[in-house]
C-alpha cells in the first residue's frame, strides 16, 4: 500500500511540475493583476523556474503593457532574469530600453527606482559581453532634443553619403565634425 501511495504522489508531483513548465499566456488566469503576475514571476525566479518566470513577465507586458509604469517593472524583471541566465544581449536590450524610456519621458511619470536598477543591471553585464557599436552606425536621440524622425534620417543619410569613411560625421544641420 505504501508503494502505491508513493508512486501516486510522485506521479502527481511530476505531473504538476510538467504542467507548470508548459504554461502559456492563455493558461494563466485572466483575472490576475499585474502585481500578482509579477509576484508569480518572482516566485518562479526564486525557485529557478526561469522559463515560467519569463512567461509571467511577458504576460504582464502583453496584458498590462499599456501602462508604462507596469511595462517598465516587467521589462526590468525580464532584464534581471536574463542577467541571471547570462543572456547578456537580452539583458542589455531590456536595460537599454528602460534607460531610453527614462531619457525620453518627463521626470516623475515613471517610477524612479527602475531607472537606477537598470543602470545597476547594465553595470553588471561584463564589458566583453556588451554589444559593440560599429563605427558606421549612427546613434540618434529621436525626439529628445526636438529632432523629428526625418531629421534623424537625414543624419544617417548624410553620414552614409560621406562614404562611411569614418573620418567625418555630418549632423542634421550639415556641420561636420572630425572623429
Amino acid at each position: 500500500m505504501k508503494k502505491i501511495t508513493v508512486i501516486a504522489l510522485t506521479s502527481a508531483v511530476c505531473g504538476a511540475l510538467l504542467f507548470a513548465s508548459c504554461r502559456t499566456v492563455k493558461d494563466i488566469p485572466e483575472d490576475l493583476t499585474s502585481t500578482q503576475l509579477i509576484q508569480l514571476g518572482q516566485n518562479a525566479y526564486g525557485s529557478a523556474q526561469y522559463k515560467n518566470a519569463e512567461t509571467y513577465y511577458r504576460t504582464v507586458i502583453a496584458r498590462y503593457g499599456i501602462d508604462s509604469s507596469v511595462y517598465v517593472e516587467a521589462r526590468y524583471e525580464l532584464g534581471h532574469l536574463y542577467l541571471k541566465q547570462k543572456k547578456y544581449a537580452a539583458a542589455y536590450a531590456s536595460f537599454k530600453e528602460i534607460l531610453d524610456m527614462y531619457a525620453s519621458t518627463t521626470p516623475g511619470v515613471l517610477p524612479g527606482a527602475y531607472n537606477k536598477l537598470a543602470e545597476i543591471g547594465m553595470q553588471r553585464i561584463p564589458k566583453n559581453k556588451l554589444p559593440e557599436t560599429k563605427s558606421s552606425e549612427v546613434q540618434t536621440d529621436v525626439g529628445t532634443k526636438g529632432e523629428s524622425a526625418d531629421t534623424a534620417n537625414e543624419t544617417v543619410q548624410k553620414t552614409q553619403d560621406t562614404g562611411g569613411q569614418g573620418s567625418q560625421t555630418v549632423d542634421a544641420q550639415g556641420s561636420q565634425a572630425a572623429e
